[in-house]
């Protein structure tokens, strides 16, 4: 029995020792990781960071509000203790910096040269260390007028290579304060821009007196709360409530250069680190972190906030985040006081370098890369992405142009096509023309051959036979003289009968179809997703289209009839179909020509669809003022007052709607409520 013990026991104290062993490593993931799909939704794959150990626990951290990773060293605003806390990640050697200066520091930077600069928001001052931690100086407010009389309240900072600080504050909207090496104010950089007028502001500017302008709350763009500055002396910032800004990539001259069109932004971001090769990791107050490559494209998504349990891994709030230079990230808890480690996967590490790869020239390596990543993450857009475009890269277009399709990587997706399409047509250029002079020569000979013996005339006989036979086809000839004399046509249609309910409603039917097609199957670099969105339902689509078609054709009736129209619904309702003939006729051919283009002739393929609805709505305008015998303000007016009622009409559907919604809600509830009593 004792041996038995002896046994079993060995293995489970192997088991525990390797399992501690981990521990001190990294932790199992506690929070999902997440990236986008090539259908662009959100989905689980393989963890990118596990948290390691918690760091700095007896440092005795109060309310620490920033964090810099420089190398091997941490430096932490350890805000509530009046200091910078230097922390070694190899050795765990710590080094209190300014005790005896700092008042409430909430940022903290080591430049490329070494020197510590501290934002000191209670002295609202710049401080100015050496490595070792001796104070060198300080910078206080900007004394200039172009500054102005604001408090000076310094919050985050960061400096280039050249020396140059930029500061954020808490009272500046113009942007990021930049000081010169010698620490002389030298101007705001990067500002945001303010959003769009609401409809209540537009109101406000529109018709408020300046008096009451100025009573009204200032209009200022969102101001930038954290800044990063990369080895290239690229500004990065990070900017609140706002999605699409909240992150940006400044140049020297304080331009924008991030242009992802599908950027990914969080309403709460606190700060932004780099990773190697300039990816950039993003935290918002809760904790969650989402990575995205130099280009602003979502990579991974991970973290959260401990809510109901104490974890390692998930947060409380959130105030900094670092990397070093081995790819791992560092969360500062300002809540806890600690700081919480985040170290790289093999899975992580293999995307970095498929994406450093593709960066310096090894187009081949980086494929082969993302090839195996096909096979463990198969729906991941990044994959898709970098696979494509190291594939573009190799000349391998016909592949290349699956996977960047996949992605909607459009400008990559053009320069594809235009070079499949230049070879195509430089290996078959001469048959197309060859096949063009032939068809053109075997046009003319008909034609004359027609003329001397007749020889096409049993297809024009068999043609008026079928229209005798079939009468719809005859009610649908008024189309081709409707795009030609819409006057005459129009006059026809009220005073002489001409066309039928029954083939206007098949023109109608007809231009459903186009535009389903249309927009089901127009080319990837001109199709808007309507049919092919996440979450799209075509039936939906075409509904939202038919319903205030409908309501177009009655409401133009009855308002027509309130100013003395002449026209009928049945007039209306016919010439209306009729004018949607070049739009019925324009749009298939359209749609083909869309696989034919690339985006250098986006052009053609707007004033072609502007001219197809342009020339629809002229129809349109033309045959209401004949229909019902109005002036040119008359129709005008029409048109207008048809188009409100149309608004009102869908917003009084909507409206029912909801109240049906919830009163039938209401009697559900009560009747499990009664089932459950009984």
């Amino acid at each position: 029995m004792m041996r038995l013990t002896r046994r079993l026991m060995l293995p489970i104290i192997a088991f525990v020792f390797l399992g501690l062993t981990f521990s001190a490593m990294a932790l199992e993931s506690t929070a999902y990781t997440y990236t986008v799909s090539d259908d662009r939704r959100m989905i689980r794959t393989q963890d990118a960071y596990l948290p390691g150990s918690v760091l700095l626990r007896e440092a005795g951290l109060m309310n620490p509000e920033d964090l810099h990773a420089v190398g091997e060293w941490l430096f932490i605003a350890d805000t509530g203790n009046h200091r910078i806390v230097r922390y070694h990640l190899k050795t765990g050697d710590t080094l209190m910096i300014g005790s005896e200066v700092l008042k409430a520091p909430t940022g903290v930077y080591s430049s490329p040269g070494g020197d510590i600069y501290v934002a000191d928001y209670a002295a609202a001052l710049i401080q100015v260390f050496s490595p070792d931690g001796r104070h060198i100086k300080s910078i206080g407010q900007p004394e200039t007028a172009a500054y102005g009389s604001k408090a000076f309240k310094p919050q985050k900072l960061a400096a280039d290579s050249f020396g140059n600080l930029y500061v954020t504050t808490e009272t500046n909207y113009e942007g990021v304060l930049q000081y010169d090496p010698q620490g002389r104010y030298a101007g705001f950089f990067g500002a945001n821009r303010a959003g769009g007028l609401s409809l209540i502001e537009w109101i406000q500017e529109t018709f408020f007196t300046q008096a009451q302008k100025e009573k009204l709350f200032s209009r200022n763009p969102p101001r930038i709360v954290n800044l990063e500055v990369s080895g290239e002396d690229l500004v990065y910032t990070v900017t609140q409530l706002n999605e699409r800004q909240a992150l940006k990539k400044l140049n020297m001259a304080g331009v924008n250069i991030l242009h992802a069109p599908d950027f990914m932004g969080e309403r709460n971001f606190v700060d932004v680190a780099l990773l190697p090769g300039n990816l950039m990791v993003a935290v918002t107050e809760t904790g969650a972190i989402v990575e995205y490559d130099a280009q602003g494209r979502y990579l991974f998504g991970f973290g959260g906030r401990a809510v109901s349990s104490d974890r390692n891994g998930l947060t409380s709030v959130v105030s900094a985040i670092g990397a070093d230079d081995e790819g791992n990230l560092y969360l500062l808890d300002k809540q806890r006081g600690l700081v919480l480690p985040y170290l790289q996967t093999e899975f992580a590490r293999r995307a970095h370098q498929g994406l450093s790869l593709y960066q310096e020239g090894e187009y081949a390596q980086a494929a082969e890369i993302w090839r195996e990543y096909l096979r463990t993450s198969p729906r991941a857009a990044f994959v898709h992405r970098g696979y494509g475009l190291a594939l573009w890269q190799m000349k391998a277009y016909d592949e290349a142009r699956s996977h960047l399709a996949r992605v909607r990587e459009m400008n990559y997706l053009s320069d594809t096509f235009w070079e499949q399409r230049n070879a195509w047509l430089q290996k078959n250029l001469a048959c197309i023309l060859i096949a063009l002079v032939l068809a053109s020569a075997l046009g003319a000979l008909l034609r004359k051959q027609h003329r001397k013996t007749g020889v096409l005339k049993p297809l024009s006989n068999g043609w008026k036979a079928l229209k005798a036979r079939i009468p719809l086809l005859s009610n649908l000839l008024p189309v081709r003289r409707m795009m030609r004399h819409p006057i005459d046509t129009a006059y026809a249609i009220r005073h002489e009968g001409s066309g039928s309910p029954a083939a206007a409603g098949l023109l109608y039917l007809m231009a459903l179809l186009v535009w389903a097609l249309d927009m089901a199957f127009s080319a990837t670099l001109f199709n808007n997703g309507l049919f092919s969105a996440p979450g799209a339902n075509p039936i939906i689509a075409i509904t939202a289209l038919m319903v205030p078609g409908a309501l177009f054709i009655v409401g133009n009736y009855y308002i027509s009839s309130i100013n003395d129209g002449k026209g009928k619904l049945r007039h209306v309702f016919i010439t209306l179909a009729y004018a949607l003939a070049p739009y019925i006729l324009l749009t298939p051919f359209i749609t083909l020509l869309t696989h034919a283009l690339t985006l250098n002739e986006a052009f053609i393929n707007r004033f072609l669809r502007m001219f197809s609805v342009g020339y629809t709505g002229a129809l349109v305008f033309v045959a209401l003022q004949e229909i019902h015998s109005f002036t040119f303000w008359q129709t005008i007016k029409n048109i207008l007052l048809t188009l409100a009622f149309v608004i009102l009409a869908i917003l009084a559907i909507m409206i029912l709607y909801m109240m049906w919604h919830e009163l039938i809600s209401f009697v559900l509830t009560l009747v499990e409520e009664v089932s459950l009593r009984a």
